[in-house]
Parts: C-alpha cells; sequence; structure tokens
C-alpha cells in the first residue's frame, strides 16, 4: 500500500520539474509561456498530419474556447502562427506555425530536451524506454483525471 510520503515525493517531484516549463534561454523578453504551449500544440498535430483549430487548442490545453482565442490571438499577434481558411469548412480557420513560431517551437523542444537528456544522462536506453513509456501513461491518466475539475 502507497503511504503518505510517497505521494508526497511525487508531488515534490512534479513541482520541481517546472524548470522543464520554462521559456528557452535566448527567446526574446515578449515570449509568453502561453504561446509556447500553442505554438507546441500545432507542432505536433502538423507533425501527426493534423491540422488545428481553436477548439483543438482548447482541448489540447485543457481551456475554455474563450481562453483558447484569447491565446491564439496574442500568440497570432506576436507573429508565431497565422490562420488560414480551413481547406474543408471554409467557415472555419486552421492555425499554422510561421518561421519565427517554427524557431520559436525548435528552441524551446531543444532546450526541454537538453534538460532531459542530461537528468538521464547515466541511463541506458532500456531505462529511458521505461520511463518514457511509464510517464505517457501517467501524464495521460492525470490529464484524464483533472478534466473534470
Amino acid at each position: 500500500m502507497t503511504d503518505d510520503h510517497d505521494w508526497d515525493q511525487i508531488d515534490a517531484s512534479l513541482i520541481r520539474m517546472r524548470r522543464l516549463l520554462e521559456i528557452p534561454r535566448g527567446a526574446t523578453d515578449d515570449v509568453d509561456l502561453s504561446a509556447v504551449f500553442v505554438v507546441d500544440t500545432i507542432a505536433r498535430r502538423a507533425k501527426d498530419g493534423m491540422s488545428t483549430r481553436i477548439a483543438d487548442i482548447a482541448h489540447h490545453l485543457s481551456v475554455k474556447p474563450s481562453t483558447a482565442s484569447r491565446l491564439v490571438r496574442s500568440t497570432e499577434a506576436a507573429g508565431y502562427i497565422q490562420r488560414s481558411i480551413s481547406p474543408d469548412d471554409p467557415r472555419s480557420v486552421v492555425l499554422h506555425l510561421t518561421s519565427t513560431g517554427e524557431g520559436l517551437n525548435t528552441s524551446a523542444r531543444d532546450f526541454r530536451t537538453d534538460i532531459l537528456r542530461k537528468a538521464t544522462i547515466k541511463w541506458d536506453a532500456n531505462t529511458i524506454a521505461t520511463f518514457a513509456g511509464l510517464l505517457d501513461e501517467f501524464s495521460r491518466a492525470a490529464s484524464a483525471s483533472t478534466a473534470d475539475c
């Protein structure tokens, strides 16, 4: 049976990992963390061959559609994304990264990956693969369990 110490240790570990959610070094001062999240969402969906609408941003970031609209507006105003008419539905818009947005996404991903590589430098490939699978499973379960909060 898991005791309170274990849960406290997990909680403290997650708080320590906040560094992974910082703005990458070298980014301009006007980069907002929410822009990094919006850009990441669009890039990941594009990598999987999916287009991105504001509703997808809301769903992926677990925010209300009105909040997603505001985040998209500010990210667009900063020059990281642009809108275009959806080829599937002319009443809808899809979001795309600009070259500046692609640069932000690359630097943010490289920043996070560098931290992860340094933190796991003594781990073998099997340990990293096991950790990746368990962390993915945990994050999906945690995300699902907080959807009602």
